[in-house]
């Protein structure tokens, strides 16, 4: 007799669980980050490679990106060449309950 009722509520916080689901997600790239070796050839020596420079930042709620800064590098002198590529970024912001939210974000960015 129980049964019924039962499965009907669990199906209900099922359903509900779903529609916040696909009204929530991260930030996707509407301009991803875009480096290459003419950019940086001044900069670096090619024999330091590989190499690795960490840099967290938030996306804000328009998709712009805020407050970068350096966590990590192998070569100092690249960082501010980093940094302003990470600025030409552009992304659709992350949502939650189908409304725009800033997060932090990590990127690893990978020099071989």
């Amino acid at each position: 007799m129980m049964r019924g009722p039962l499965c009907l509520m669990l199906m209900g916080l099922l359903t509900a669980q779903d529609l916040v689901e696909t009204r929530s997600r991260y930030p996707q790239a509407k301009k991803p980050f875009h480096l290459t070796y003419e950019d940086i050839r001044d900069t670096i020596d090619i024999n330091k490679l590989p190499g690795k420079v960490l840099v967290e930042f938030y996306i804000d709620e328009h998709g712009r990106v805020v407050d970068p800064i350096v966590i990590d590098s192998f070569l100092n002198r690249i960082n501010a060449v980093v940094i302003d590529k990470l600025k030409e970024t552009e992304y659709h912001p992350a949502t939650q309950n189908g409304r725009a939210i800033a997060v932090r974000y990590t990127l690893p960015i990978v020099f071989k």
